[in-house]
């Protein structure tokens, strides 16, 4: 009754797999189009919308910085209930004047700047806790933030005015894409879909340029120091502020400054092909493949799925949370040196001081996720917002986008080896390749139809490029975006169904190079130093 033949056996397993996938992409896909098409603005009193302190680690120039870092000040909720705190590892950072300009300009805002403690005889900073920069820089900003919500947000995304609202009442109202979640699981962590978008020369001069051009910095007023030594205070006076921005292996793409050809000299159509790419493959894989099944697994809930461009929790959760690991048996902190340094900085007691905890993972914002999943029994909700991440389209190569997606999925091999095996199995081509032959062995008997994978790849298409636009046209319905943002500069509303193709083909095409060059090194390039991830999950200098 059950003598099936290997190849009968293998397509019944394959078409099961095929059809998960399939569910769980087109989940993803009708969420999107759904509760994505426009930025939401849910109902919320003005009672409930409890104090926050917004917190972004900075570190130089990135595009579009201004007008990124202005809509922490531009957030729709009472200047009383929220403080920016702009974290900081050295004073002569490059994005210094660019906060000093957003500082005097909202003068209302209340803002912080904490500056990292340096040893006077080495130079170095005091305040090194882990090998992970961004928490380095951000631990100061857990210690001093006047309120238990957090919202961490990185330097080189920008949010609508109505993103802290809308996350507020998804951690306090317990819900998901504003549908009430069911279960006993509790949101303990809001995030927003991380997206990027490919701008032109002229918009990434930008706003702040411009801003930076006319002002004069001379006539900021002197940096009062506040309790943290090295920090600068400013609230409702014109006062300056520095800022700057770490960043983790696991936060999405920044751009990448390579060197060209001196002015005047040609070069060939390939390599300026190649060379302004890199952008567009970094955008075509967030707005397709990335947020579909980001959305869907969120949706699932059967584990975290968190990127850490921009996260809202409870700075007294995650402090539970690293207190529970040396009393609970958990797969991701498990070993004695782990569970003895949850404990030593459980014993010191400093709201906030947890964050430590986490400077030894390269992908803190993962593990934070895991943590407050595990031992407070929570989960992870959406708010149907989006962030976005602005790139540079003229020197962002697509040698720069393999480097960063081989990077991270190496990253994400030591972490959550079962879902980085079976990725390639997400992807269009692959998964059209064994689909195609689970399909015409099962109902065809034959081995491949290809009608029936050109059929499958043309779906594909059409269902990525539905979802592509349906978030465009999400971004391009802004009220009072910056230039960059604005429908007449929006450059995918500029860009043909041609180009949009050869983008999303050469995307689909390295998927699988990219995996397997992932799968096969060991060694992780982070921020220009070498790493090994070890057994425990955390990361060690080579």
């Amino acid at each position: 009754m059950f003598n099936l033949s290997f190849r009968e056996a293998s397509a019944i397993f394959l078409l099961i797999w095929y059809i998960v996938i399939l569910v769980a992409a087109y989940s993803g896909f009708f969420a999107l189009v759904t509760r994505f098409r426009k930025s939401p603005n849910y109902p919320l009193n003005e009672r409930d919308m409890e104090p926050v302190s917004i917190i972004r680690p900075l570190k130089g120039i990135e595009p579009e910085m201004y007008s990124c870092l202005e809509s922490s000040f531009l957030q729709n909720y009472p200047l009383s209930n929220f403080e920016i705190l702009f974290c900081v590892d050295d004073t002569n950072d490059a994005a210094i004047p660019v906060v000093q300009s957003l500082i005097q300009r909202y003068p209302r805002v209340s803002a912080q700047i904490l500056v990292s403690e340096h040893d006077p005889q080495t130079h170095q900073s005091t305040q090194h806790f882990g090998p992970n920069p961004k928490v380095n820089n951000l631990a100061k900003g857990f210690r001093a933030a006047k309120h238990d919500i957090l919202w961490v947000m990185d330097s080189n995304v920008w949010a609508s005015p109505n993103v802290l609202r809308n996350s507020v009442k998804a951690l306090n109202y317990n819900t998901n894409n504003g549908v009430p979640v069911s279960g006993s699981r509790r949101n303990k962590l809001v995030h927003h879909v991380p997206l990027a978008v490919s701008v032109s020369p002229q918009e990434t001069v930008g706003e702040a340029a411009a801003t930076l051009a006319s002002a004069n910095l001379g006539d900021f007023a002197e940096p009062k120091f506040s309790k943290f030594p090295n920090s600068f205070s400013s609230s409702s006076s014109p006062a300056s502020s520095s800022a700057s921005s770490s960043s983790s292996i696991a936060q999405l793409p920044h751009t990448q400054h390579s060197t060209g050809p001196s002015a005047g000299q040609s070069t060939p159509a390939g390599r300026r092909l190649l060379k302004k790419f890199g952008a567009k493959l970094d955008e075509m894989f967030l707005l397709t493949s990335h947020s579909k099944f980001y959305v869907s697994l969120n949706n699932l809930a059967v584990a975290p799925c968190v990127n850490g461009k921009s996260n809202i929790y409870r700075r007294s959760d995650l402090d539970l949370a690293v207190a529970a690991i040396p009393i609970r048996h958990s797969a991701f902190f498990n070993t004695p040196a782990v569970r003895n340094d949850a404990l030593q900085l459980t014993r010191e007691a400093a709201p906030g001081n947890s964050i430590k905890f986490f400077s030894k993972y390269i992908g803190e914002d993962n593990m934070i996720g895991i943590a407050l999943w595990e031992n407070l029994h929570g989960r992870t909700g959406l708010t149907s917002d989006v962030v976005i991440q602005p790139l540079s389209g003229t020197d962002n190569t697509v040698g720069n986008y393999v480097e960063r997606r081989v990077r991270w999925l190496r990253v994400r091999k030591y972490m959550v080896l079962a879902a980085t095996l079976i990725e390639p199995t997400t992807e269009s081509i692959i998964c059209g390749v064994y689909g195609t032959y689970a399909v015409s062995t099962v109902f065809f008997n034959q081995w491949f139809n290809w009608k029936y994978f050109a059929f499958h790849m043309a779906v594909w298409i059409l269902t990525d490029y539905c979802q592509y636009y349906t978030l465009v046209h999400n971004i391009a319905g802004f009220d009072n975006p910056p230039k960059w943002l604005a429908k007449h500069n929006l450059p995918p509303l500029k860009r043909r169904f041609f180009t949009w193709i050869q983008v999303w083909w050469m995307r689909e095409l390295l998927a699988l190079p990219i995996w397997v060059s992932a799968m096969y090194g060991h060694e992780i390039d982070w921020r220009g130093r070498p790493f090994k991830i070890k057994p425990d999950l955390s990361a060690e200098e080579l």
